[in-house]
């Protein structure tokens, strides 16, 4: 006696549960030979990020007649002045160590600072704002920290600012440049020569930049209001332009032709000569000039 005897519904039979689709059994990944179990499961059977080393490589042993041993033994690095003699394990083959110079001394790169002598200096290195010592002392901190002009505004002895040391250096080694070279022609393509460096523009883009970094939230969102309402603006007056222009080909084939007379006149015409050109050739700046003046005039509406 089930539930649907106690409650009289008659026994129907369920209909028959579709079968479930077999799936196809995986064949099972057979583990690479030379690599552990453990490993392997870690892995999860997917392929290596980085190449993988040949299962060759692994079973292969090393030739007979080498005889590779491990040796703690002093080295001397090229980069360091002082001689320093520090200890590293050494992969010895046949008992001969390794010659040749530190391996990481190859990483250790300076700046080429500019030297200059006493002639020199007082030939084209003179200025009233800085003294020979104080130079002395800036350009031996710049070969010394590799101009990271931080430490060395840090480390110098008198107050001054970072743009106020970078001024003097790179001043320096371009008025060093020019002087040493045959022509200036010959240093004309230089960064130093070419890109001088310009200590008001930096001080102008830190300012900027620290007014940027410090603005609140509600500036942010005002500033980007403002881009937006201008790019509205200039969208909107770019559209008008463009709905303007094929209504009135004829007047701006007049303007054309009447811009050409201006040149003209320009041409054959003197700057002390009393005739007047006509309107037509000054509308094109007027109409300019008004645009650009309903611009500004929004603009401060918006801000």
């Amino acid at each position: 006696m089930d539930a649907k005897d106690i409650l009289g519904i008659p026994k129907t039979q369920l209909p028959t549960t579709q079968e479930k689709k077999s799936r196809p059994q995986k064949e099972p990944q057979r583990k690479p030979d030379g690599i552990s179990r453990e490993v392997y499961a870690l892995t999860g059977g997917l392929a290596p990020l980085m190449p993988s080393i040949d299962v060759s490589q692994l079973k292969k042993r090393p030739p007979s007649d080498e005889k590779i041993t491990w040796q703690w033994l002093p080295f001397t690095n090229s980069a360091r002045k002082d001689n320093l003699q520090l200890y590293h394990w050494v992969r010895v083959v046949n008992g001969v160590p390794p010659t040749g110079d530190y391996s990481f001394a190859k990483y250790n790169k300076s700046v080429d600072v500019v030297k200059y002598t006493d002639e020199e200096y007082e030939k084209y290195l003179t200025d009233p704002m800085w003294t020979k010592e104080e130079t002395d002392q800036l350009f031996e901190l710049c070969e010394r920290f590799d101009l990271r002009f931080i430490v060395i505004a840090d480390r110098f002895p008198s107050s001054r600012t970072v743009e106020e040391l970078k001024d003097r250096y790179y001043g320096v080694s371009r008025a060093i440049l020019i002087a040493r070279a045959p022509s200036p022609t010959d240093v004309s393509g230089h960064p130093l020569v070419k890109d001088p460096y310009n200590v008001s523009q930096e001080v102008e883009r830190k300012r900027a930049l620290s007014m940027v970094l410090s603005q609140t939230k509600h500036q942010e969102r005002k500033d980007a209001e403002v881009l937006a309402e201008a790019k509205r603006i200039t969208d909107s007056r770019m559209a008008s332009r463009a709905a303007e222009e094929p209504e009135m080909p004829v007047a701006s084939h007049v303007g054309s032709e009447s811009a050409d007379r201006a040149v003209v006149l320009g041409d054959t015409v003197s700057p002390s000569s009393n005739i007047q050109l006509p309107s037509a050739t000054v509308v094109p700046s007027t109409s300019i000039i008004a645009d650009s003046a309903s611009t500004l005039a929004s603009l401060r509406m918006v801000c």
